[in-house]
């Protein structure tokens, strides 16, 4: 249980790239009095110190798992055994055992994911022109009711709930049988051309704004001759591709069934920042 008898300082450290987990990070700052500190901005760092009592995580699921970001990150800060950690996850799919794993790298390092909480938000992979605007407005609703649970049980200092769906469950269920053909068109893909053919590319709609350079948490970018170019450290995250204006950034130029799309209350100076 944390202590009552302090006011306890809260970190929370987010990493997102359509922008639903800043969304769900900052109401989670603003209910719960915390510090909102982007990944990024310390991912870089041999090791992080702080003197927060309290430590949360926001993050998305790539493929049922949380970021490699987030994995490499975690070990890095120093005793936190003595900390109170809570984790959320966002998804499109399903949850699947993503905080259980979170929570075994936390208790590699000596501590404890004291309460690890899924929220669904709009799916934005391969797949995601299926989203439509009903839905993705009803998930929306859905967060501001689950927000007030999360807030509570961390203000209250409880422990142990972590949130899971079956791993049989996170492949089979409506939403991904939904996709299913999206998934065979992007594996046939790949059997047939190979990784290297869905590199991120540009095509001639690409205006040189240059804010896919501007938005990539990894520094992957640069504008060469007025055009993006991608090196090889990227985190998968599809910012740029999500937030390119003109709509001009694809997967080799491949259509992957992809919907364009950020979250609605984030802005493009929220991520850039």
């Amino acid at each position: 249980m944390i202590s009552k008898k302090k006011v306890n300082k809260i970190e929370i450290y987010y990493f997102s790239g359509s922008g639903n987990s800043l969304k769900v990070a900052r109401d989670l700052a603003e209910k719960l009095k915390g510090k909102l500190i982007s990944v990024a901005s310390v991912m870089n760092r041999e090791r992080i110190t702080t003197d927060a009592d309290i430590i949360g995580f926001v993050f998305p699921l790539y493929d049922f798992k949380p970021p490699l970001t987030i994995m490499d990150v975690v070990p890095k800060f120093k005793k936190i055994d003595t900390k109170y950690i809570f984790a959320v996850c966002t998804y499109g799919l399903a949850p699947s055992h993503s905080l259980k794993h979170l929570n075994k790298i936390i208790q590699s390092c000596g501590g404890c994911l004291s309460a690890g909480f899924a929220v669904r938000m709009p799916h934005n992979g391969i797949g995601s022109i299926k989203n439509n605007d009903k839905k993705n407005q009803s998930m929306y609703e859905a967060w501001k009711n689950k927000l007030e649970t999360i807030s509570s049980y961390i203000k209250a200092g409880k422990t142990g709930r972590i949130e899971a769906s079956s791993p049989v469950f996170s492949f089979l269920n409506p939403r991904a049988l939904k996709r299913l053909p999206s998934a065979i068109k992007f594996i046939m893909h790949l059997l047939l051309k190979g990784i290297k053919s869905l590199d991120f590319t540009s095509d001639e709609k690409c205006n040189g704004c240059g804010i896919c350079e501007k938005i990539c948490q990894a520094k992957n970018i640069t504008m060469v001759d007025n055009k993006p170019k991608w090196a090889k450290n990227c985190l998968g995250c599809f910012a740029c591709l999500h937030w390119c204006p003109k709509q001009a950034i694809s997967l080799g130029g491949y259509n992957m069934d992809i919907a364009f799309y950020h979250h609605p209350d984030v802005k493009l100076s929220d991520m850039v920042r």
